[in-house]
């Protein structure tokens, strides 16, 4: 079941590219802060900052993998039907009927007369890594919170009296 699909039976030009250049920025942008968040200095936050840059890191290696996708999309915009018929050989692809297109997660889908359908353009390890990448970000971003969180509550460390 896709979540976001477009009501045309081809790929279109402009929200494709809007989805590279948002992907494109998230990814960089996601990447700077991880990095930085994971560096010396910033090392002796203790394990929430190591959390929030591990988080960081997989939701920009999830942005970079969805603009992977996305760019497939875009390149095979003009070609759809070439797409379904090098993905499905000539026995199948005679049978397509409509093509059906979705930008979350990224996929062009040629539709069988018979009720089936294929994948074609995007590779096919883009939809579960992607998937896997953006549960890690979300676990690590749970475990950044709950660390941060106990570690506000623990009092303030005493100094030893002599």
């Amino acid at each position: 079941m896709t979540a976001l699909t477009t009501a045309s039976q081809y790929p279109a030009a402009l929200p494709l590219g809007l989805c590279v250049l948002v992907g494109a920025l998230a990814a960089f942008g996601l990447a700077g802060f991880g990095f930085s968040t994971l560096s010396a200095e910033r090392r002796t936050e203790g394990p929430a900052a190591l959390a929030r840059g591990a988080a960081a890191l997989s939701a920009a290696a999830a942005a970079a993998l969805y603009v992977w996708g996305a760019v497939h999309l875009f390149l095979d915009e003009t070609g759809t039907a070439q797409a379904c018929r090098s993905a499905g050989g000539a026995g199948q692809f005679g049978a397509v009927d409509r093509y059906g297109v979705s930008y979350l997660p990224p996929s062009l889908q040629c539709h069988l007369t018979g009720g089936g359908s294929y994948e074609a353009a995007v590779p096919g390890y883009v939809t579960p890594a992607l998937t896997g990448l953006a549960v890690v970000a979300v676990t690590l971003t749970a475990l950044a919170v709950l660390e941060s969180a106990r570690s506000a509550r623990r009092p303030a460390n005493k100094e030893k009296k002599l």
